[in-house]
This record gives C-alpha cells, sequence and structure tokens, in this order.
C-alpha cells in the first residue's frame, strides 16, 4: 500500500491522503482536515497521525452509518456499514466511562482528539486497537434485544481492553514481539480493573479469574507451553504466542505482582512507566524497573522468573513442629516432576487475617497452625493441595473465604483429580463442600466442570446424577428471570441450563419445543433452547430456517452451535455445506466444529470431517493461531475411545505452525482418556 517500516521500534507520523468514488465514506485514526471534490471522486485530507507504529495505522473505506458523542476534549464514534448501526449507545457510553477511567488512573489524557469504535463484518480478531480507530467484530458493537447478558459484558470487556491499548502499545510500544504478551496481558488486566470500577456489580475480577486465569493454568500445565516471554523469529512465531499464557497467564502474574506491592505502588510504577516512555518504545524490564523503583521491593527478582519460565507450582501444605510447612513443585496435569521452582509472592488466611511471605525455595515453613487456606482471593498464579482433614478444616475453621477463595478451591481441586493427585471418588466428595454456594461465579464453575466431566463419558450415571441432581438444586434456588435481576445471575442460570439439558432428557425435551418461538425468547434462553431443540430430535431444515431469519451474529451462532448436535449424519451434512457454500461467515465456522465434536452423536461424523475442519480453518485464518486453538478444543474430545485413530490423524498437522497443538492434544487426549475411564468404574 506505501513503503513503510513494519517493525514496532521504529515509529513514524503518518499524513494519510486518499482519493475515493464520491459515494464512500472513509475513516482514519485521526479526523480529517480537508476534503476536496471532483466530478464522481473525491479526496480526503486527515490530519497527521501522533508518533506511532505502522501496525496502528488504520484506513477504512465504505458505505458507513456513524453516531458521535462528545466527552470532553474527544469525540467517540460509533460507525458501521450503512444500515447496520445500532440503536444502542451501550458501547459509546461505556467507552467514556473507560476513557475516564484510564485517565485517572495513568495521569495521561487520552492523545487523540476522537476515537472511533468500528464495526467489521469479517474479521479474524475480535477486535484491533488501530490508534484512534478501533475495529470490532459486529457482534460486539451490535447491541439489541436479542443481546445475551453474557454479551453485554463481553462488548464492555472487549471495549475497554482496546482502550487500555491506546495507553499500553500505543502511546508506549514493546520494542519486539517477544514483549507483545506485555501489551496483551496489560490491555487484559486493566479491562477488568476499569469494568470494576465502573460496574461494580458485575464482578468483572470474578470474570477475569473464571474465564482467563482458569484458561491459562490449564494450558501453562501442559509439558508443550511455553514462557510469557517466548523467543519470536518469524510471523509464525507471533501468530503462536496470541494465546492464554499471553493474555490470561501474563495478565494474572500482573494482579498477583499488584497483590505483592500493593495497588497504589503498582499504579504509580505504571504511571512512571508510560511518562517515561511516552511516544516511543520499552522492554517489559522497563516496567518492572518502574515498579520496582516506586515500591523499593524486589519485583524485578519476582517477575524475570515468572516470564521467563514456562509453567506454573503448585503448594502442598503439610504442617511440623515449626509451623505450617510448604513444598513446591511444578504442576502438570498429566502428572510427572521437573525439579522447577518459582519465587511465589504467597498469601495465606491466619487468625482472621491476611498475611504473605516470598517463597522462593522448594521448601518453607511460617509459624502458626491449622487451619491455614492459601493464595487469598486466588491472588497468585498458583496451585495449592491440602489433605482431606486440611480441606474440611479450611470449611470448618474459616470464615472469612471470598468468592475467589471459594472458586479457588473448587477449580484447583478439579486440577487435582484431572491430574491423578486425588481419585475422582474424593473430588465427588470434596466439590460437595462448595454445593450449596449461590455465587454465581461457583455456579458457573461447577456446572463447567461437571458438564466437561460429562463430555469425557457421556455415559456416566454417576456424572449424570451429578448433574441433575446440583442443576435442579439451582434452577429450583434462582427460579425464572425477574426484570432488573443481577446480569451475573442470568448468566449463572444460562450455564446451569445449559449442563442440564445434556442430561436431562424430558428437560431437554420441553426447552426444545420452545424453539418454534425462537425469535420471542429471553435472549438468555435462546443458546440452550436451540440446543436442546437439536439434542431432542430436530431438524436441520427448522434450525436452517431461524438462522436465515436471524438479524445479528449472535443468533445466528447460537443456532450453528447448535447444529452440531443434531447427530444424523443428512443434518450434519447439510450444516457441513453452508460452510462449504459460503453461507457462514468464516469467522464463526468453527463454532460448528466445537459443537459437533461436543456432541455424542455426532463425534464420529466430526472425527471423519477433521481434516477439512482444520484445513478451512487454516486457508481463512493464515497467520493466526485460530486453527491451531480449533484443534486443542476438539482433538481430545473427539480421541476418546479412538486414541490410535487420533494419533494416525495427528500425524498430518506436524507443520511448523501446528506441532506444538497436536503435543497438546496428545498430552490432554492422555488425560481424558484416564478420567473417562474412572468415571466408568465408579
Amino acid at each position: 500500500m506505501f513503503p513503510c517500516i513494519d517493525h514496532p521500534n521504529y515509529k513514524a507520523t503518518f499524513d494519510i491522503m486518499v482519493e475515493i468514488d464520491s459515494t464512500l465514506d472513509a475513516i482514519s485514526n485521526m479526523p480529517p482536515e480537508r476534503e476536496e471534490k471532483n466530478g464522481s471522486r473525491k479526496t480526503v485530507n486527515f490530519q497527521r497521525t501522533p508518533k506511532m507504529s505502522t501496525y496502528l495505522l488504520y484506513l477504512g473505506i465504505g458505505k458507513f452509518e456513524a453516531r458521535s458523542s462528545k466527552r470532553k476534549n474527544t469525540d467517540i464514534v460509533l460507525a458501521a456499514p450503512r444500515g447496520e448501526l445500532t440503536k444502542s449507545d451501550f458501547p459509546i457510553e461505556i467507552a467514556a466511562k473507560v476513557l475516564d477511567y484510564f485517565e485517572d488512573y495513568f495521569g495521561i489524557e487520552f492523545a487523540l482528539p476522537k476515537v472511533h469504535l468500528i464495526s467489521v463484518p469479517e474479521f479474524a480478531a475480535g477486535a484491533m486497537e488501530n490508534w484512534g480507530a478501533i475495529t470490532f467484530r459486529e457482534v460486539y458493537l451490535s447491541i439489541d434485544e436479542s443481546t445475551s447478558s453474557f454479551s453485554y459484558k463481553a462488548t464492555g470487556e472487549v471495549i475497554a481492553h482496546e482502550l487500555a491499548h491506546q495507553w499500553f502499545g500505543n502511546l508506549v510500544t514493546m520494542k519486539w514481539w517477544n514483549d507483545l504478551w506485555l501489551n496483551e496481558s496489560f490491555a487484559t488486566f486493566m479491562s477488568y480493573k476499569a469494568l470494576t470500577k465502573i460496574h461494580p456489580e458485575w464482578d468483572t475480577m470474578g470474570d477475569m479469574v473464571l474465564l482467563r486465569t482458569e484458561g491459562a493454568l490449564k494450558n501453562d500445565s501442559l509439558k508443550d507451553t511455553h514462557p510469557i516471554d517466548a523467543d519470536v523469529k518469524s510471523p509464525d512465531d507471533i501468530a503462536q504466542i496470541f494465546d492464554e499464557i499471553s493474555y490470561g497467564k501474563g495478565a494474572s502474574i500482573l494482579r498477583m505482582i499488584e497483590g505483592y506491592v500493593g495497588e497504589k505502588n503498582f499504579r504509580d510504577g505504571i504511571r512512571k512507566y508510560l511518562q517515561d516512555n511516552r511516544y516511543g518504545n520499552a522492554k517489559g524490564s522497563d516496567l518492572w524497573s518502574s515498579i520496582e523503583k516506586v515500591s523499593g521491593m524486589p519485583v524485578s527478582k519476582v517477575m524475570e522468573a515468572w516470564i521467563k519460565i514456562k509453567g506454573y507450582p503448585i503448594v502442598e501444605v503439610g504442617e511440623g513442629s515449626g509451623g505450617i510447612e510448604l513444598k513446591q513443585e511444578q504442576f502438570f496435569v498429566s502428572g510427572g516432576k521437573s525439579g522447577q521452582t518459582w519465587p511465589i509472592p504467597l498469601t495465606y488466611y491466619q487468625g482472621g487475617k491476611v498475611e504473605s511471605m516470598l517463597l522462593d525455595t522448594s521448601q518453607g515453613t511460617f509459624p502458626g497452625k491449622r487451619p491455614v487456606k492459601l493464595n487469598a482471593n486466588y491472588s497468585g498464579f498458583y496451585r495449592t493441595t491440602y489433605t482431606r482433614e486440611q480441606f474440611e478444616e479450611i470449611f470448618s475453621g474459616l470464615d472469612n473465604l471470598s468468592n475467589l477463595d471459594l472458586w479457588g478451591l473448587a477449580n484447583d481441586t478439579y486440577y487435582a483429580m484431572l491430574s491423578g493427585r486425588i481419585p475422582t471418588s474424593e473430588y465427588l466428595a470434596r466439590i460437595r463442600k462448595t454445593w450449596n454456594s449461590e455465587e454465581p461465579i461457583i455456579i458457573n464453575e461447577i456446572s463447567g466442570e461437571i458438564h466437561s466431566l460429562y463430555l469425557m463419558n457421556p455415559e456416566s450415571s454417576a456424572i449424570k446424577t451429578l448433574a441433575k441432581e446440583y442443576c435442579q438444586l439451582h434452577l429450583s434456588k434462582l427460579g425464572e428471570k425477574t426484570k432488573g435481576e443481577s446480569i451475573n445471575t442470568s448468566v449463572a442460570r444460562g450455564s446451569l441450563k445449559a449442563t442440564l439439558i445434556l442430561v436431562d432428557s424430558a428437560y431437554a425435551a420441553a426447552q426444545g419445543k420452545k424453539f418454534a418461538g425462537y425469535f420471542d425468547l429471553d435472549p438468555d434462553d435462546r443458546a440452550s433452547v436451540a440446543l436442546s431443540y437439536a439434542i431432542t430430535g430436530g431438524d436441520f431444515a427448522t434450525m436452517f430456517s431461524a438462522f436465515e431469519k436471524s438479524k445479528t451474529d449472535e443468533d445466528r451462532t447460537r443456532i450453528l452451535s447448535a447444529m452440531g448436535w443434531l447427530g444424523n449424519n443428512g443434518d450434519l451434512n447439510r450444516a457441513l455445506d453452508l460452510i462449504r457454500n459460503g453461507k457462514v461467515k468464516k469467522q464463526d465456522t468453527a463454532r460448528f466444529y466445537i459443537g459437533a465434536s461436543q456432541s455424542p452423536g455426532s463425534r464420529k461424523f466430526m472425527f471423519e470431517n477433521m481434516d477439512y475442519a482444520i484445513r478451512q480453518l487454516r486457508e481463512v485464518y493464515v497467520g493466526s493461531r485460530v486453527p491451531a486453538r480449533t484443534l486443542e478444543t476438539i482433538g481430545p474430545i473427539l480421541g476418546i475411545g479412538r486414541e490410535d485413530a487420533m494419533k494416525e490423524k495427528l500425524s498430518q498437522f506436524r507443520t511448523q505452525d501446528m506441532s506444538v497443538s497436536v503435543k497438546k492434544v496428545q498430552e490432554l487426549l492422555t488425560v481424558y482418556s484416564r478420567v473417562s475411564k474412572n468415571l466408568s468404574s465408579l
């Protein structure tokens, strides 16, 4: 398009001029400076950009419709293809509040006179932080009567994430792509901090732990993980580090460091870093140095270990004559030992308050007696393990446990079972300690764990009984949706329904009958109703009719995901033809593949078509991690019961961009197959 140096460490100002048809509109990073018409053509000259990296440049040409709002000295502009602009001001309102928060937090005003939030019809990524002209998938900006509670929260998080980049990434940019994680981790962490301030009732830090920390803990427990600070030598390397480690683990480490140095020291260190490097480039070590200078604490020592070493520890609690004894070792979900240790900023509940220490050796001791509970508020990126007696004492002897403490106890117990540290029967006994909690994050966690165990062994009567008991108990407590109820309650109810319809045929049949009135349903019920219809004998023609009538991406993806559960090869082939014939947005095709891999009745079909699915994604998502991530999602489930056939099928994907994912699939398949056998023996 123009000669440039595409390297984050080389910055320039840009004067953009474009000649286009007079019927079209143009958007760029800066507002137009002047526009000149020349018959059927026009020339648009934009104001000079700030000094910035080339990858942040944006030029959009098309037939746009826009609506704007003034905030201090900044215009917030919502833009979409003509006829597609949402009537809701929710994205603009969130953006204005987030900008207010970040200007106050960073101590630096937003650098540009305007910011566009631009809806893009087809987009491989969820969003992109082009300075002053942020692009989004349509689903994040198309807010209407079909938008679910979960999507409202997701929209808020994505907008906050991209706006955080306007400072952390755009104003100050990494010197090289090995520090890409710092951009993404920081934007991830700051998005949840901003929304915690703006919408405290959303419990967004709980969302971060549930959606980001958990995913990072899962992926970083595999033997073929990578350090946060990864070696980057080629474009393929860059694509492969856009993963749960760069986003979720990095954000969780930042949260851990904030807890270690304190919120004020953390914020002041960030301010110093941004002021010292504004309009320039910096390394991760520059940030640690800034926080260290402000706090006077050994931040660099702690951070260097956590970003340079792959994996994370599990801390075992014991008791000796000197007090509480601790032992750390690397946690592998598939088992094994490495001898690796970390400097852990450890927190624990003792005597009714939170204490802290730095555990930087394989073993350590602190004075005190049981009961003791480590990792207060799950602020640290590590797991803990207790004996049955210690576990019981936590619930009987400590009364100040937060919802994040309970979440951590449930999630750590689940992974202790997956890794073979405790038997499945012990997991089922321990999980009942958080059974009656009505906290939405706990409901989402436990229903999610049961859902995952069902996918590993759909025939397990023990899991079916467990799922029915848990989901029916909490659905009865929650009742039907009421006007003005907590958004988190609505999300939790949806999680329960999604699990119950898998194990309760009568409930699924009753829900499935509602599909005839799909567009009259509450948005929070539409996904479970579509899934129920597919599971209980629904047909492709009816679902395709609803798919064609859908006016939003969210409705289309709900139905597409549910089509994967039809379980009838004829219907499944018709659904796959939608992808082959281009009737499904390329950005959404993985939804069908994931649905079909989860459905017990569709797995054979999906296994046979896995080659096509991954090949299609690789053709569409060139230079992206989506094909690899999809393989990691569907492979372990599809391989249960056909381990040798899956190993042979995976051999064709041992290419540079997929080789690590192949190893991850094989490792997770080993774990899932073992758990599936254990469930059969209950």
